[in-house]
């Protein structure tokens, strides 16, 4: 504040006693700032990265070089002498190149790479040389002045010009504020308003030498001023402000991501206290993340086991001096996750572990993937082990009979013969009934198969299986006896449900007893059609009840008549009720026998 009021003392007397000395003194000043300005930008060029503020540095070395020959050529110097107005060319030229640079350098601001320094150097020098060669070589810079009538139309309506540029720099700065440090945003706007005034005055002066010229020289000195101050100072002052400005920014935009981060992120210190914590840690509890910080990982209140890994997995990047990772499932609102952990030791330049950054990330849904997958892999390994191994057996028996009836055709009798016949069409029909539910449980994995939905008589479907089935049940002198209400309806597809039924009437015959009993009953619970097929056979073991739904543990066993099956029967059964939404089950005791149940959409009519 001394220097400044210093400085406008020092000029205001010497405007009193030389305005050459003035105008000297103030294109000094100028110049001055304009190298500081450049001296500054261009060392700090690898780590500055407000485009705008580089652009301008490198431009002001050019702009102060300008700014010395308008001085040198000013009227009274006698340095270089001409009739021309040198410095009245000079100022319009270097104003243009000011001004626009100060409006051009906001389109390089959203630019995230580095402006090249060298290209801009070499740019300015060529502009700045085409300047100088047209005002005192070529001397086809347009004439400013004129003695004796004082500024051309050219230099009034250049100054002009000039301001528009200026207030057009002010508006894009307003609009490009949050690129800027507030302090240096305001010093900016101060020194782009006091030049725009500088250049009103500028229009105005008849002489050199008038008052108008004075302020005008004045607002210009003000305005090297705030550069200075925006430019100079504050980056020595106050890094952060400009050369750190896009740090901040960044320190910021970090911050903000980690808070909203899906993983959790926890930072201790070396002794395990908390010091950063994002909201992700809400998954875990209900508390602030701010609740946490200074507190020790056992005072945190996350659950224990997770709180033991955490602390096992933090002793071994401790004592190792390494990152280390663990994995995790736990059960958080009755779902189960699954985490995998990751711990950094953060080490001070002495190579002591000053921090432990931890990150949980939740591979819930990968987890859950890689199941699904190992899922289908192992459906995919059964189908194919279904194809190669189960095809095979009754393909074997076709072509061991059939070679055997074409090579002894005249020695064995028609009897034998028909035995051998008989035997072939059973290992036929095997393998039909094989492939047949291949192919419709493959068309239910790959989406091809649609239920189409009716709405059917529950009784009708029922009592029509039941007459499919009495030849094969009186073979074997089982009674099935049909157990319903009347006016059942169920929405289902009826072949589908044709074959769910057909497959568990076989089943229960097939493990039925001769002599045996089988019921069919129909029931409607909660707007759901409840089918039960109950025998009284010999039962099935408990260690399968539960796999015997499952393609990859494929249960099969033969009869009580030593009847054949696919094993795909139950698989397919199952897949067929559940594109219904409907669900399956099954009960069953050794040798007391075995109820399947299965629900479909359906309901009771009224009988009126």
């Amino acid at each position: 504040m001394f220097a400044s009021c210093l400085l406008l003392l020092v000029l205001f007397v010497s405007v009193k006693e030389s305005y050459l000395l003035f105008h000297t003194l103030v294109e000094l000043f100028s110049v001055t700032v304009a190298f500081a300005v450049f001296i500054v930008t261009w060392n700090s060029r690898k780590i500055l990265d407000n485009n705008y503020l580089f652009l301008v540095g490198i431009a002001y070395l050019f702009i102060g070089i300008l700014d010395i020959l308008h001085a040198l050529t000013y009227k009274g110097m006698n340095i270089i002498n001409s009739t021309a107005f040198y410095a009245n060319q000079f100022w319009i030229a270097t104003r243009f190149l000011e001004s626009i640079t100060l409006l051009v350098g906001f389109w390089f601001l959203k630019r995230k790479q580095r402006l090249n320094a060298d290209y801009i150097f070499l740019i300015y020098l060529f502009i700045s040389g085409l300047l100088v060669l047209s005002i005192l070589y070529w001397k086809n810079f347009p004439v400013c002045y004129i003695e004796g009538i004082g500024q051309t139309a050219f230099k009034i309506y250049s100054e002009y010009i000039i301001i528009i540029i200026l207030m057009m720099a002010c508006f894009t700065l307003v609009r490009r504020k949050k690129y800027f440090d507030p302090k240096v945003f305001y010093l900016l706007f101060a020194s782009l308003a006091f030049s725009i005034l500088s250049e009103f005055c500028f229009t105005l002066y008849i002489t050199n030498d008038g008052i108008l010229n004075q302020i005008g020289h004045y607002g210009k000195l003000i305005s090297f001023f705030l550069i200075y101050k925006a430019n100079v100072e504050t980056s020595f002052l106050n890094p952060t402000g400009i050369l750190f400005k896009g740090l901040k920014d960044k320190e910021e935009s970090y911050r903000t991501l980690a808070e909203n981060l899906p993983e959790l992120i926890i930072r201790l210190d070396k002794n395990f206290r908390c010091i950063y914590t994002n909201n992700a840690l809400s998954k875990f509890t209900k508390l602030n993340s701010q609740h946490f910080l200074g507190k020790a990982l056992f005072a945190m209140g996350l659950p224990n086991y997770f709180e033991q890994a955490l602390m096992e997995t933090l002793l071994s990047a401790q004592r190792d001096k390494s990152l280390k990772e663990t994995k995790l499932d736990i059960v958080l609102d009755h779902k189960s996750y699954f985490f995998a952990i990751q711990i950094v030791p953060e080490y001070l330049s002495d190579n002591e572990i000053e921090t432990y950054l931890i990150i949980c990330y939740d591979i819930t849904q990968l987890k859950n993937t890689e199941n699904h997958l190992q899922e289908i892999n192992a459906t995919k390994d059964k189908f194919f082990s279904i194809i190669a191994h189960d095809l095979k057996n009754p393909f074997n028996a076709l072509i061991g009979f059939s070679e055997l009836i074409y090579k002894n055709t005249e020695k064995y009798s028609t009897e034998r013969i028909q035995q051998l016949a008989l035997r072939m069409n059973t290992s036929a029909k095997q393998a039909f009934n094989l492939l047949e539910n291949l192919l419709s449980w493959s068309r239910i994995q790959t989406g091809n198969l649609v239920p189409k939905i009716q709405t059917l008589h529950a009784v009708d479907i029922l009592t029509e299986t039941h007459q499919l089935f009495l030849a094969s049940a009186d073979a074997k002198n089982i009674t099935i006896n049909l157990n319903y209400r009347e006016l059942i309806y169920v929405n289902a597809d009826r072949q589908m449900l044709n074959t769910v039924l057909r497959n568990l009437i076989t089943n229960a015959i097939k493990f039925t007893h001769p002599n045996g009993k089988i019921e069919l009953k129909l029931d409607v619970k909660n707007q759901e059609v409840l089918f039960s097929i109950t025998d009284n056979g010999i039962g099935i073991e408990k260690a399968y009840v539960d796999e015997i739904f499952k393609i990859e543990n494929r249960y099969s066993k033969p009869g009580t008549a030593d009847e054949k099956g696919t094993g795909l029967g139950l698989i397919l059964a199952k897949e067929f009720i559940e594109l219904h939404q409907g669900k399956i089950w099954v009960k069953s005791e050794i040798n007391q026998g075995t109820t399947f149940y299965f629900t479909l959409p359906g309901f009771a009519a009224d009988k009126s």
